[in-house]
Formats: structure tokens, C-alpha cells, sequence
């Protein structure tokens, strides 16, 4: 066996692992399930909190005069 031939047989043989690797890739990505949703996803999914009553504060600031 001359180089050429050995050079050549490696490249073919790197195409063909090349190619078989690209087609399982391809093969997994369209039998994926879906991603998972991120933590701001989720977050921006949930409803809007409802604001705190005022008159909570007004307790607190009262407690804290007389303490």
C-alpha cells in the first residue's frame, strides 16, 4: 500500500463516520420531545399578583409610633 491509498481510504472512512454521525443527529432532533420550559417562562405564565391593601401599612407605622 502506497500513502495515497492509505490517505485516501482514511478520508473516506472519516466521510462515512462523519455522515452516519450528521443522519443519527438529524434522527434524534426530530424524534426530541420538547424542551422544558425555562424559570421565567413559567413566571411570566403565572397570573398577576393582586396588590396589598393600604391599610396594612398604616397598621405597621402605627405599631412602630407607639413602640
Amino acid at each position: 500500500m502506497d500513502y495515497m491509498t492509505i490517505i485516501l481510504g482514511t478520508t473516506a472512512l472519516a466521510a462515512l463516520v462523519g455522515l452516519a454521525w450528521m443522519g443519527g443527529y438529524e434522527l434524534g432532533q426530530a424524534s426530541a420531545k420538547p424542551r422544558r420550559a425555562t424559570v421565567a417562562e413559567l413566571i411570566n405564565e403565572l397570573p398577576p399578583r393582586r396588590p396589598k391593601s393600604a391599610k396594612n401599612k398604616r397598621k405597621a407605622a402605627r405599631k412602630a409610633v407607639r413602640a
